[in-house]
């Protein structure tokens, strides 16, 4: 998310003037490693419950069911919720439900919805809204690249797989307006924390039904959350109001939000110093060693792998040893030590540190084991056995390796990171490649189609559970964007949600992940930390190690 910083006075104080509407006003200083290095930001010192802040850039979408950014699902949780939510302390809570009881085989679930709960158009939610978008999600029709997370539930997989023709069929059925039983195909120990996820929200038929454009225009942008929006200013703003409608609308605390969508890191920077931003998701990676010495900046743990992605449907990606070769010659600690210099981990395997195992005591990844060295001094072997594999793939020190692309979202660190590994592979492999860097939606939209050689990557949890890293490569996986497919990976990962045994479950992912990593479909390079900017004089929002941003409960002085 970040680009290179500004290089002159002039081109920091236009950029800060551009954003003098968006709540600062103040001009910026080019002195913007100065500032970075004393915290001096400025701030406004009136009372205020309004907040402009950046998360990301433009959206590919903000439809429940179609985004898969994280960025996306930030915008959306602020105008939409589930049964379940995340309160002001990060922790999993009812949210449009009053009541929900599981049976003791852990297959049903019967739910009660609030009396209070209303559309911001003041028609009130009932419980067809959820059966409604929960059978959309899950319909083929709608090519929703998250179909899978609803798994859980029973005969989902079979609806958006084809298999079962008959949507209805779906677990999920509305009692009465208030009432809904939900069935699922096996236990499910993190069912609760799925429901506050985007898939799960409720959506209106008669506002969604034909309208391909429902979520580009406000008037038609109807949620159930505690924010409407009012304005999308393409490339620019999203404006988010408090709802009326919302029923704790007494405990939101912050009035107006408007998030600014920018991807120049240097100018998100400029935008904070100067005071239009209070709150900026990403700066310069020139800037991090300043930065990291003031009060406004902030980190944390993040459930969360980078990586690159290979298209194995290509070649020569589509040769396993030509993959792991590309992989092995990654310096890791080269790329988190000199590059991001954020605190990451290098990355051993895929599924990242603080996921708990079997017995929950144990990190996942602590009973999985790496799957190649991230020493220092084991980084030689590693290109040794790489050229060796390179060798025997028909490539002898790089001769007649085609050269390829290697695609990145424009941010300063993608791109340092690119340049990185454009020249580990030429120095270390003899093979070349070019770099191309994207805007983001049409960056998301190459790799989903496969249209790329090599591209990078990254995945956040979207729930505490290793299954939620894995089953993003089963064939079926809209996030699959290796186009890797593995029947035995596949079964590996049914057999994890068909069972409500935590043994069985964590064996058959660790099984899953060895797969995974032997055939080298991706290649990770570290496990995230979060870092962001959050003005001084701001408390109170929700971060959590998923990547949310929640400013709802936020306060400023």
């Amino acid at each position: 998310m970040t680009r290179k910083l500004l290089c002159s006075v002039l081109a920091a104080a236009m950029i800060a003037t551009a954003f003098t509407g968006c709540g600062g006003g103040a001009s910026a200083s080019s002195g913007a490693a100065s500032q970075a290095a004393s915290g001096t930001a400025s701030t406004s010192t009136s009372k205020s419950k309004s907040l402009t802040v950046n998360v990301g850039t433009e959206p590919d979408s903000i439809d429940p069911d179609l985004n898969t950014s994280v960025d996306g699902g930030i915008y959306i949780q602020h105008c939409f919720e589930g049964l379940t939510k995340r309160d002001k302390d990060g922790k999993i809570v009812n949210g449009q439900a009053k009541d929900i009881k599981a049976s003791d085989d852990g297959l049903t679930y019967n739910v009660t919805l609030r009396d209070d709960i209303k559309w911001q158009d003041g028609q009130p939610v009932k419980a067809q809204d959820f059966v409604y978008a929960w059978q959309r999600c899950v319909n083929p029709k709608t090519a929703s690249e998250y179909s899978y997370m609803l798994d859980p539930v029973e005969n989902a997989t079979d609806i958006y797989t084809g298999k079962n023709k008959d949507i209805t069929s779906l677990g999920i059925t509305a009692k009465d307006d208030k009432t809904l039983e939900i069935k699922l195909h096996a236990p499910c120990a993190y069912f609760l924390e799925l429901l506050s996820r985007p898939a799960y929200y409720p959506l209106r038929k008669d506002i969604v039904d034909g309208n391909d454009k429902w979520t580009q225009d406000p008037k038609t942008y109807i949620g159930n959350g505690p924010y409407k929006m009012t304005a999308w200013n393409h490339k620019e703003s999203i404006v988010d109001v408090k709802s009326d409608t919302y029923y704790n609308k007494d405990a939101v605390t912050i009035d107006n939000i408007k998030f600014m969508l920018m991807d120049d890191d240097s100018a998100i920077q400029a935008a904070y110093q100067s005071g239009a931003l209070q709150f900026a998701d990403t700066y310069p990676v020139s800037e991090q060693t300043k930065w990291a010495q003031t009060k406004d900046y902030h980190a944390m743990a993040q459930l969360g792998t980078y990586y690159v992605s290979f298209n194995c449907k290509k070649a020569p990606f589509d040769n396993q040893k030509v993959r792991e070769a590309l992989s092995l010659a990654i310096d890791r600690n080269y790329i988190i030590n000199t590059i991001t210099k954020q605190g990451q981990t290098p990355a051993d395997a895929f599924v990242s540190l603080g996921i708990g195992d079997a017995d929950p005591s144990k990190d996942f990844r602590t009973v999985g084991g790496g799957f190649y060295s991230v020493k220092d001094d084991d980084y030689d072997s590693n290109v040794a056995k790489a050229k060796q594999l390179l060798s025997e793939a028909g490539y002898p020190d790089g001769k007649g390796f085609p050269s390829f692309e290697y695609s990145f979202n424009n941010n300063s660190t993608h791109k340092a990171v690119a340049e990185a590994l454009q020249n580990m592979w030429k120095e270390e492999l003899g093979i070349n490649c070019t770099l191309a860097a994207q805007e983001w939606a049409v960056f998301i939209d190459s790799r989903q189609k496969g249209n790329y050689d090599i591209a990078r990557d990254g995945w956040l949890a979207d729930y505490i559970d290793p299954i939620s890293y894995l089953d993003t490569f089963i064939s079926t996986s809209g996030n699959n964007d290796p186009h890797w497919s593995n029947k035995n990976f596949d079964a590996l990962i049914s057999k994890a949600k068909s069972t409500g045994d935590q043994t069985v479950r964590m064996q058959a992912m660790h099984d899953a992940e060895k797969l995974l990593m032997q055939d080298a479909a991706v290649a990770p390079i570290y496990f995230y930390t979060d870092v962001y900017l959050q003005n001084t004089n701001i408390s109170g929002i929700v971060t959590t190690s998923l990547g949310d941003k929640l400013f709802t409960y936020a306060t400023v002085s």
